[in-house]
């Protein structure tokens, strides 16, 4: 039991890293396609982005959970039955 959830949670840290390198791997290469002086507008978006990947991710992982324990209910239902006949 206790093995599961840290390679859960080393799982979700891995992926965390990967998320955050690919989004400044992106937001990187808006900024450097711009010419020189016009960076405002990439700036003022930063903090949309990360609300964007904060809020995406929630959603992400509350719809992860609850379709996999779905999954477990209905998996537990259908053996609950053949176990009653």
């Amino acid at each position: 039991m206790r093995n599961s959830k840290i390679s859960k949670t080393i799982i979700c840290i891995i992926i965390g890293i990967i998320l955050y390198v690919i989004i400044d791997l992106i937001i990187g290469e808006v900024v450097n396609a711009n010419p020189g002086g016009m960076r405002e507008g990439n700036e003022e978006m930063f903090p949309f982005y990360w609300l964007i990947l904060i809020v995406g991710g929630s959603i992400m992982s509350t719809l992860t959970y609850v379709s996999w324990r779905k999954y477990k209910g209905e998996k537990r239902a259908k053996q609950d039955q053949q176990n009653d006949k």
